[in-house]
């Protein structure tokens, strides 16, 4: 399988609004996001969301198969940057597309000095936490608020760059 990755830029916006959409959909309880209020937001949105954030794609063939986002972290964050909207095409689950995409990330991050990177989990989410701990990230002590559901907490993991994964 040959998979190419693109990060995003501005023009992309209709790009990332489709397979956004598309992770909405496929996984709805994996994200703070919900399809039906991102479905009718304006395309200028998305492209905010690519002017503020690093988004990138994965593709086989030129069918869009992954997304993946990591931004420069806020000091709330206790990383320095926050990799978040990471999903995967169900057919592609499972075949190590998860580490070639976090691969790309690191990539990325080394370029910008960012060591320590962080993601949140829903507790819940027992896959994707042991997902997340197969690649070498450890979870946070403590749950913390959503900042986009109230009242949910998610829990925090890190990992370190340079450090065996």
């Amino acid at each position: 399988m040959n998979i190419q990755f693109q990060k995003a830029t501005i023009s992309d916006a209709s790009r990332l609004r489709q397979i956004r959409l598309a992770a909405l959909k496929d996984a709805p309880y994996a994200y703070g996001a919900k399809y039906e209020v991102d479905k009718d937001k304006p395309i200028s949105v998305w492209q905010e969301s690519l002017e503020n954030s690093n988004w990138f794609f994965a593709s086989v063939d030129e069918e869009d198969i992954g997304l993946i986002g990591v931004e420069k972290a806020g000091a709330d964050r206790i990383s320095d940057c926050w990799i978040f909207g990471w999903w995967i095409a169900q057919p592609y689950r499972g075949q190590g597309v998860v580490k070639l995409m976090l691969d790309e990330i690191d990539k990325f991050c080394l370029k910008n000095n960012w060591l320590h990177q962080g993601l949140g989990v829903w507790p819940e989410n027992q896959r994707a936490i042991a997902a997340y701990i197969k690649l070498g990230f450890v979870s946070g002590k403590e749950l913390i608020p959503s900042r986009s559901i109230p009242d949910q907490m998610y829990q925090p993991m890190y990992r370190q760059l340079g450090q065996s994964s």
